[in-house]
């Protein structure tokens, strides 16, 4: 047990606003500095978080993304905190992307092997999850459904893409889509929803933070120790 910082979905959303309004929208898909690269990750992983609390009936998920510095791999570690200690459910996720210059489906195809092939034969603890950014998301992702053979070596490979209200401006829907293991999942969440803005109560054992407007959560001192001896006296 460590005393890493979850951060509140819509505060990573507001960080990822930021840099994208100082950069553009092209930069910020093509760039490769470490900070607009988090960024684009966010971005992704925001949408994300929307699906895993729809599809686990109102739970909020917390998220904690790192610096390569820190941990190379994987990319983000997603929370959901329950009452009871117990009942509290963790995804580690490696985040890859298709974007909108992908010229063909080969090329959406290659950023999945090219991840499969990184990690080797050794299974590893962690999902993958493709951002798929582009206007033939939905027949991309069908297509890779019946492409990729396995999710080996990752736990799970799941799709998340977005779908747009009339205009092309607005996010209306995030999709996020299991391709691999079978059978596939596909989870739709609303972005007009009130439930899936809806914060959750935190329980007693983590505390909230508030740093530069931006919205943190951790677990307690007193929690962390009473977890350090449990597992000593193991």
């Amino acid at each position: 047990m460590t005393g890493i910082i979850f951060a509140h979905p819509h505060t990573l959303f507001e960080q990822v606003g930021k840099v994208l309004e100082t950069v553009g929208p092209e930069d910020f898909f093509k760039s490769p500095k470490e900070e607009v690269k988090k960024a684009r990750e966010g971005f992704a992983a925001y949408f994300f978080t929307l699906a895993l609390k729809k599809y686990y009936g109102g739970r909020d998920w917390w998220l904690a993304q790192y610096d390569q510095s820190v941990r190379a791999y994987p990319d983000f570690d997603f929370m959901s905190f329950a009452e009871s200690p117990d009942d509290m459910k963790m995804e580690a996720v490696e985040l890859t992307g298709v974007y909108p210059h992908f010229t063909s489906f080969d090329e959406a195809l290659k950023v999945v092997e090219k991840k499969q092939k990184q990690y080797g034969d050794k299974p590893v603890k962690f999902s993958l999850l493709v951002f798929v950014n582009h206007e033939k998301s939905e027949e991309w992702i069908n297509m890779l459904r019946q492409n990729v053979r396995s999710e080996h070596p990752f736990l799970s490979i799941w799709t998340i893409h977005l779908r747009f209200k009339p205009g092309g401006k607005e996010v209306g829907k995030a999709v996020a889509q299991r391709i691999m293991p079978l059978p596939g999942l596909r989870v739709e969440a609303d972005t007009d929803d009130p439930e899936i803005h809806k914060p959750q109560p935190l329980p007693s054992y983590m505390e909230q933070r508030q740093e530069d407007g931006r919205t943190y959560v951790t677990f307690k001192s007193e929690f962390i120790e009473e977890m350090r001896k449990k597992v000593s006296a193991m």
